[in-house]
């Protein structure tokens, strides 16, 4: 089964281009001289340039055009560098100064599979082993300690092809994690990335007929699980046309999840608004999901005619068929159950409702 991120049938991956420089006299980690030493040095402006001479699967997006945030400093990339059967060696690189800095150690004429994820800091500690004792045949990653509810959208690599030249018209394919080093002056290494997360965002608005009788300042929004607020990820990675090939899930000893979306008084209005910061989340895990409002109401003379009425939404049924990798639109209408009597108490006592 394939799995994609959608906003309404429309893809939405990534693609990042690292570009690998040799150099002879810098080690990672205080590790020996062991072979060429490679230090990664990305500009982000010559991205759009470079994907032009690549051709990546459809659907995938420049990655620094879908993250503008990967600018930030210390924006970083986790990679394990594999040598099959069972050699890995972790490596780092951080976006600093406009250029994405490590140092690899890599042996000419040696066959490397990638492994890894993006952003560093997402995650509380990380592991690796071989997938059926052997790192050409797949791994498994790992990630322990990661945000159930996040504004943080992990990706994994699930794609790598390396390229002699900047401008090489090359194809870079799903499944392939191979990267074959090269003794030159510079290589240049291609990573796609595919969604850990399932992502959310929330659009508000008031009934038009509402409107005309009461206004509605929305306080605060809250989503809450009954998955743990962190949980351990075990994400099995193996060649092939499904790269992530499953995804388990457990619970820490960490309280249940809580995320608050918004938490500043916004007055709504009769138009659709999307508010609160992007919400990613474990799907995978368990979750009945529940969404918590908190508003004021006014009449239109701008009195205070109720304060802080709450409602509560389940999503379980909405998000019920929600996959890795898919983003959903909820849209929510403040209105109440009748309105056609001013003086029913309900006037004054609104309801949230999902369309």
């Amino acid at each position: 089964m394939k799995r994609r991120m959608t906003i309404y049938d429309n893809l939405l991956w990534t693609v990042l281009l690292l570009m690998i420089w040799c150099v002879s006299s810098c080690s990672d980690d205080n590790e020996p001289m062991d072979g060429d030493t490679l230090q990664l040095l990305s500009y982000s402006r010559e991205f759009e340039d470079v994907t032009r001479s690549a051709t990546v699967p459809a659907g995938y997006q420049l990655y620094s055009v879908q993250h503008p945030e990967v600018a930030e400093e210390g924006h970083a990339i986790c990679t394990y560098l594999t040598v099959a059967p069972q050699e890995a060696s972790l490596r780092r690189f951080v976006y600093e100064t406009d250029h994405w800095h490590s140092n690899a150690i890599v042996k000419d004429g040696v066959d490397y599979y990638i492994y890894g994820y993006l952003p560093m800091n997402a995650v509380e500690d990380v592991g690796i082993s071989p997938f059926q004792d052997d790192y050409s045949l797949g791994a498994t990653l790992h990630l322990s300690g990661i945000d159930f509810f996040s504004n943080k959208d992990i990706s994994l690599i699930v794609g790598v092809k390396g390229t002699e030249s900047v401008d090489a018209n090359v194809e870079v394919k799903t499944g392939n994690f191979l990267y074959q080093a090269k003794g030159r002056n510079q290589n240049h290494v291609y990573l796609l990335f595919d969604h850990l997360y399932s992502a959310l965002r929330f659009s508000i608005r008031v009934d038009q007929n509402y409107a005309e009788m009461r206004k509605i300042h929305i306080k605060s929004i809250v989503l809450t699980s009954s998955a743990t607020s962190k949980v351990n990820a075990d994400i099995v990675m193996k060649p092939g046309a499904t790269p992530i090939n499953s995804i388990t899930y457990t619970p820490t000893d960490e309280a249940k999840g809580e995320y608050t979306l918004l938490d500043t008084e916004h007055e709504l209005t009769t138009t659709y608004e999307t508010l609160g910061v992007p919400t990613y989340f474990a799907s995978g895990a368990s979750m009945n999901l529940k969404l918590q409002c908190l508003y004021d109401v006014y009449d239109r003379k701008n009195n205070l005619v109720r304060k802080d009425c709450t409602s509560e939404n389940k999503l379980q049924d909405v998000l019920q068929t929600i996959k890795r990798g898919e983003r959903r639109t909820i849209k929510l209408t403040v209105k109440p159950t009748f309105i056609y009597v001013l003086s029913d108490p309900d006037l004054d006592s609104p309801t949230v409702v999902t369309e």
